[in-house]
This record gives C-alpha cells, structure tokens and sequence, in this order.
C-alpha cells in the first residue's frame, strides 16, 4: 500500500511544483518507489520541472478515453530508477485522477498528487512562504482540506531567508506551524537559482532532511537560521540590507 500525499501550495508561486519534484527524487534516492501525479492539465508543468517534457508517450487523458491503460500513462524518469511521473495533460477530472491514483495504490511506496487527485490522499502538505499573505492562504487551504476530511495535514515553509528569521522581521518556522495549527514537516532555506534549475547544496540538504521525515527515516529540520549566527553571520546579514 503506497502513501498517498497530497501536495499544494499556499498561493500561486509558493513552490508546491518544485518541491514535489525534488521531494519525488529525494525520496527515490532513499529507495522508495515514488510517483509524481503532475496536477497541471493544461500545460505540464510537472513534467518540465522534473526535466521530462515531451518525454510522455501518453497521458492521463489518454487512459481515461481507453487508448491506454493507466500504468502505461506514467513515465520512467530518465535519471532516477525509482522515480515515475504520472501526467494528467487533457484531463482535469479529479475523481477520474483519484480513481486513476487509486489503481496505482499497490506499485509504488509514494504517491505524490502535485495539486491533483485530492480524493485518493488522506494526507496532505501545503507549501508556504514565509510572508503574511502566503501564511493567511496556507490557513484557508488547511481548513477546507481539514474540513473536506483530509487525516492528517503539514506544512513545508519555503523561500525562508535566515536573516530574516534572525532579525525578526518575519516567524520562524515553528511559530508558522503553531498558528496554522499544523505538524511542521519541512524548512527550505530561500535559493533564488531555483526559477533557474539551479539548487544550492543547502536546498537539497533541506528537501533530502523532509524526504527523510515523510519516510519515517529521520526527524530532523533543515535551520536556515545557522548561518546567520556569529561575526560571520553579521557581515552576512549586513550585506543582504546592503544589496
């Protein structure tokens, strides 16, 4: 039986697609057999994303109108034995996507719905920046998953910047999680080379420390605030105001 996650950001741009993917490839690193459900209909963002664009032979459309069946829409990643992702392009139908999730059940340890299949998911992880704006949408996205009877709901904070933390300027994620009333599950320090496909070290360190988590393989959260600590962390934090 496969766990099945559902995945979400807070607002738009909160970064739930990118995390899903370094979250699908973490936990593949780890052995687990895990599938990426790309929620994007439209335009396939999941599969961008995760380097796989025009790779798919079919997608979730495809199965539902009988010209495949669902196991034959996912596609091996090309880089990571473990990892498989499962386009909806064409089909916007949730139930159909939770119907399709559902059937999978028994071939992978991870399900991730990237936005998609909420139905087949009684656990759910919403993505959020740090700021008032993405923190009020986080609380309204937890509520109706908690009242639309989602088990278990977390939280990823995203984009945090260390000395913003230090300085007060913004809640660390501990407090985030105490008012959203949700498990922290995950901190991923601010990497502005993402939008780029670049990811510092330090970002993989923070997405490996979650996959672990959700695995049950370690209990650790990434500290954005260690770097920021010392004269170093001064001359750090002097030069961010600077810039």
């Amino acid at each position: 039986m496969a766990t099945i996650i559902y995945v979400t950001g807070a607002k738009g741009g909160a970064g739930a697609t990118t995390l899903c993917a370094g979250l699908g490839r973490a936990l593949a690193r780890l052995g687990e057999r895990t599938l990426i459900v790309d929620g994007d209909s439209e335009c396939g963002d999941g599969l961008l994303v995760n380097g796989m664009q025009g790779l798919n032979v079919y997608s979730l459309a495809d199965a539902k109108s009988g010209a495949c069946r669902i196991k034959q829409a996912t596609v091996q990643h090309h880089e990571y034995e473990n990892l498989y992702i499962l386009p909806t392009l064409g089909c916007a139908d949730g139930e159909y996507a939770a119907k399709a999730v559902k059937s999978l059940d028994g071939l992978f340890d991870y399900i991730l719905c990237d936005r998609a299949a909420v139905g087949a998911c009684s656990r759910a992880i919403v993505v959020t920046e740090p700021y008032p704006s993405s923190v009020k949408g986080a609380d309204d996205k937890l509520s109706k998953l908690t009242d639309g009877g989602m088990k278990r709901t977390e939280i990823i904070v995203n984009k945090l910047n260390g000395g913003l933390v230090f300085e007060g300027a913004v809640m660390t994620p501990q407090e985030t999680a105490s008012l959203l009333r949700a498990e922290l599950c995950g901190v991923i320090p601010e990497d502005l080379g993402l939008p780029l496909g670049r990811m510092k070290a330090a970002t993989q360190k923070a997405i490996s420390l979650c996959a672990a988590k959700i695995a049950g393989k370690g209990d650790k959260i990434y500290s954005v605030i260690k770097a920021y600590g010392g004269l170093g962390g001064a001359i750090k934090r002097r030069m961010r105001r600077a810039l």
